[in-house]
């Protein structure tokens, strides 16, 4: 039987585990270079309540992850998944139930043919109604032009798919029946076409920090090695190697790089700022509204509750505190359900986001995979470095575990 070894202790690396272990894999190393596991996952705890950096949560019952995660005794409760968006409008913001995308005043259900693989690309597939605010919305994000990111990074920036108002729904509805490429980048409030697929969703019992402590204990229930403080130095770890092991890179592939003996591209420069305050909040939550607008300092606040109280995390492009974080933040809520009262600020964070890759970081990122496949074959499975969504990086992951084992089918997440 082959011996797993995984690099990275966070959320993929913990999952890589107990996948391996379901394939039949019995002899896994878990090295995380911190000294606890979880990762980004894994909140700062500040009175018993979590600080949550965005907006987290798991499928319904019977979705891939949470059922391998309730198998090792985590436990998931429900709940109504509420958000909205806010986009421009000729008059003002526009507020739009039950669709996380921006809603902008497109009239044609009609796409251009996607000819490139940047960011700028897949927006001139809209019309100019379309395309326009979201480049200025990309710009106001990242800071940067669209051109220099994928196409991929529409995903993380939540406009991977648009609401064309002006068309007509019918078409809208039609379009993306029979199309591909209109269901991939068009999209319908789901109250407005009956789309119940994210209706629930789910959050562990008892937040996070909970879920990471439980995922500890059944990791070290089914015999894996848990090395934290392992800084796992990447030439020393590939020229360990051999026929009779797995090796799972679920940590940054950044440093493999210099170890193979290729350039790295450059790490994202922008910034973001995150704030998480107690709040007194009427309407749903968890809830979250993300801000298409391009103005302001806030893309996007989520409301949930910890600790017995209702905190609301704002996710921000630049720091901005005072009032005009607060003018920001009510902006973002005032068009939908519930009244918001903004207490004290809890939690504060300033740090570089791996979420919105360039072109440049794609291409050599298949180049890094491509070295490293040619060096190790299916004894390398790469954490599923360039994917956005959990399920995403869940089924690539148990995919290439699945090859390197020899076992059989993909179990798909959502």
């Amino acid at each position: 039987m082959k011996r797993i070894k995984i690099v990275g202790g966070g959320f993929t690396g913990i999952l890589a585990a107990f996948q391996a272990h379901r394939l039949g894999a019995r002899n896994i190393e878990l090295h995380e270079r911190l000294d606890r596991l979880g990762g980004i996952a894994l909140p700062e705890v500040n009175n018993g309540r979590e600080m949550r950096e965005g907006c987290i949560y798991f499928g319904p019952e019977g979705d891939p992850i949470r059922s391998l995660l309730e198998q090792h005794g985590a436990v998931f409760k429900d709940f109504d998944n509420r958000f909205g968006s806010v986009s421009p409008g000729p008059d003002g913001p526009v507020y739009t139930d039950d669709f996380g995308g921006p809603a902008l005043p497109g009239s044609k259900a009609r796409l251009h043919p996607l000819d490139g693989n940047n960011l700028g690309d897949r927006l001139d597939c809209y019309e100019d109604a379309l395309a326009f605010p979201l480049a200025r919305y990309v710009r106001w994000h990242v800071g940067c032009a669209p051109s220099q990111l994928h196409a991929s990074a529409a995903d993380p920036l939540a406009i991977n798919r648009v609401f064309a108002t002006g068309a007509p729904l019918e078409a809208l509805s039609e379009a993306k029946r029979l199309d591909g490429h209109a269901n991939a980048l068009f999209g319908i409030p789901r109250s407005m076409w009956d789309y119940s697929n994210n209706v629930q969703a789910s959050l562990p019992v008892g937040g996070f920090t909970a879920l990471i402590d439980q995922c500890r204990s059944a990791l070290c229930s089914i015999g894996v090695d848990i090395n934290q403080r392992s800084l796992a130095r990447p030439a020393n770890v590939l020229g360990e190697v051999s026929s009779d092991d797995v090796l799972v890179w679920a940590a940054s592939p950044m440093p493999l790089f210099k170890a193979v003996g290729l350039e790295a591209p450059k790490a994202p420069a922008k910034k973001f700022a995150t704030y998480t305050f107690e709040v007194n909040w009427t309407g749903p939550a968890p809830f979250y509204a993300q801000n298409f607008t391009a103005t302001g300092s806030c893309f996007r606040v989520y409301i949930y509750e910890s600790g017995g109280a209702k905190l609301l995390t704002a996710e921000c492009v630049y720091e901005a505190e005072g009032d005009e974080l607060a003018e920001d933040i009510h902006l973002l809520l005032d068009g939908f359900e519930g009244e918001l009262t903004i207490g004290g600020l809890l939690y504060r964070s300033i740090k570089p986001r791996w979420l919105y890759h360039t072109v440049d970081t794609m291409d050599k990122l298949g180049g890094l995979r491509m070295v490293l496949m040619d060096r190790l074959g299916d004894n390398f499975v790469p954490g599923a470095w360039e994917a956005y969504a959990k399920g995403e990086k869940f089924t690539e992951v148990e995919a290439g575990l699945q090859k390197a084992l020899g076992t059989g089918m993909i179990a798909k997440a959502s």
